[in-house]
């Protein structure tokens, strides 16, 4: 008896199984299709379990054990019963997140995509179980660019996706997506613009690179160009909005006053006269690759502006006639481009600011599941150690592996079969050092060291918002060994740019 006691002691609390994890996940599943797809954030699921969001977040996000009754309680609001196979106490030796995020096999808030198609449908992972069950399972196109909605190669960063939902049903919500390139930023847009969809919000979905030059430096052309996309996509006739734009810009007041006059008397006040059935039906303004202001300072610095006046005033509660409270919006911009000194960064840290993350095991296990591989813990640590957790060179990888061009071993040796595949993907990495001498510099000691090194504050900040270091306090390291002989080589023979 003393014994069984002193082992009691060392449990660490109790973590769902793979198997837990399914069961759990599968029958909320159900419950979002027959709330005619209403998922459940994790404030949702604190009211159906009288958890808090904290407690919620280590459950479905397995970061760290939980009394057994309050997994009971989890189960309870689906009404299943935990088994002894659904959950198990962790150890001292076991109490680490890789140990305990290789069991974490299903999203924490599952997918809107998993269940729009057909109330109907299986969960996500089930349609990939079918997937992997038919040897004619091929992917439709090299990974790149957005993962549309109804891919089952989206992987979800849960508490990232759960905040991002939660925080733009807020009035004057503005949320900052940033990372480098191809880290998911626009999929994850996408995903709550299609959320918000579902709660009866319009949707507005701009992106910076269909503006011409000309337009996007001067301040005037550009705001009448964002009047004119956002009216667009709301469905205002063109011939009447380019009349009434251009009775709006023509006084003394300004571009930035008339943009705003417009947005109010024509945009948010009309969505309400155009569905009588519903008042104050917000609308969420989407703008994608931001970073193409930074080219023009002077323009992007009063843009900024403009936004975080215009989510002030839906903050400023002054009854139904505030129609600002129906505004939401969202930017995304590329961190491998360095914001000019003249733009005042705390612009773009007003409301929320999503730095997505690398993709912990969990979810590279998870993504190689969904594309039919199966890798041991070893393997998969091998291969975050080679590619770090960055989504698109992960999916390369397992695009490639499906194709047979590659095998596993040979992508883990980091091979010139390796950097052949990710050639156009390095020469990028490459290009976007150029313009920057001292971060060149700087990287050619740390890839030149397989420990970390020091490096100067601003250097080390930057070379991460790349996505090209890790931070170890006053340190930095190689985000991963892919870069290294290829960084290696450019420096030590100064080769010039591919054409």
């Amino acid at each position: 008896m003393q014994l069984q006691s002193k082992n009691q002691l060392r449990r660490r609390g109790a973590t769902l199984t793979a198997q837990g994890f399914k069961k759990l996940n599968q029958a909320k599943a159900e419950v979002e299709i027959q709330q005619n797809f209403k998922r459940y954030t994790l404030e949702d699921l604190g009211e159906k379990t009288g958890l808090t969001t904290n407690t919620l977040s280590k459950v479905f996000n397995a970061s760290v054990g939980v009394d057994k009754r309050t997994l009971e309680c989890c189960f309870n609001a689906f009404n299943l019963t935990l088994l002894k196979d659904d959950y198990l106490y962790l150890e001292p030796d076991k109490d680490n997140i890789v140990e305990i995020g290789l069991m974490y096999m299903n999203e924490t808030i599952c997918p809107i995509e998993s269940v729009c198609n057909s109330r109907t449908n299986s969960p996500q992972t089930h349609r990939m179980e079918q997937a992997q069950d038919n040897q004619q399972f091929r992917a439709p196109s090299v990974p790149g660019g957005q993962i549309p909605l109804d891919s089952v190669f989206y992987i979800d960063r849960p508490i990232v996706e759960s905040l991002c939902y939660e925080a733009i049903q807020q009035p004057g919500a503005m949320l900052n997506i940033r990372a480098p390139k191809q880290m998911g930023k626009t999929s994850l847009m996408t995903r709550i613009l299609a959320y918000t969809k579902t709660l009866g919000y319009k949707t507005v979905s701009l992106n910076l690179q269909l503006a011409d030059s000309e337009i996007l430096q001067n301040l005037e052309r550009f705001l009448k160009w964002f009047c004119a996309r956002v009216s667009k996509q709301l469905d205002l006739p063109d011939a009447i909005t380019q009349r009434v734009i251009a009775s709006f810009y023509n006084n003394s007041l300004g571009s930035k006053s008339n943009t705003t006059d417009y947005l109010e008397d024509v945009i948010l006040a009309n969505l309400n006269h155009a569905d009588s059935q519903r008042k104050n039906r917000p609308v969420v303004i989407a703008i994608d690759e931001f970073n193409q202001l930074f080219t023009y300072p002077d323009i992007a610095r009063e843009f900024l502006r403009l936004l975080r006046t215009w989510s002030e005033r839906a903050k400023a509660r002054v009854g139904e006639s505030n129609h600002w409270q129906n505004l939401r919006l969202v930017t995304v911009h590329s961190t491998e481009i360095q914001m000019p000194v003249s733009i005042d960064k705390s612009l773009f840290n007003t409301g929320l600011a999503i730095d997505l993350p690398e993709f912990i095991p969990a979810q590279v296990q998870e993504l190689a599941n969904r594309w039919g591989e199966d890798m041991t813990r070893q393997q998969i640590e091998q291969l975050i150690t080679l590619l770090g957790g960055h989504p698109y060179r992960l999916q390369l990888a397992f695009y490639y592996l499906q194709q047979q061009t590659i095998t596993l071993e040979q992508l883990l040796e980091n091979s010139v079969s390796t950097r052949a595949i990710y050639a156009d993907h390095l020469e990028q990495q490459w290009w976007n050092l150029q313009p920057y001498a001292d971060l060149l510099r700087s990287l050619t000691e740390i890839v030149r060291q397989s420990s970390p090194v020091d490096c100067e504050a601003v250097q080390a900040e930057q070379l991460c918002k790349m996505g090209l270091v890790h931070l170890h306090g006053k340190k930095v390291s190689l985000a991963c060994e892919l870069l290294r002989p290829f960084f290696c080589d450019r420096i030590k023979h100064k080769l010039p740019l591919a054409s």
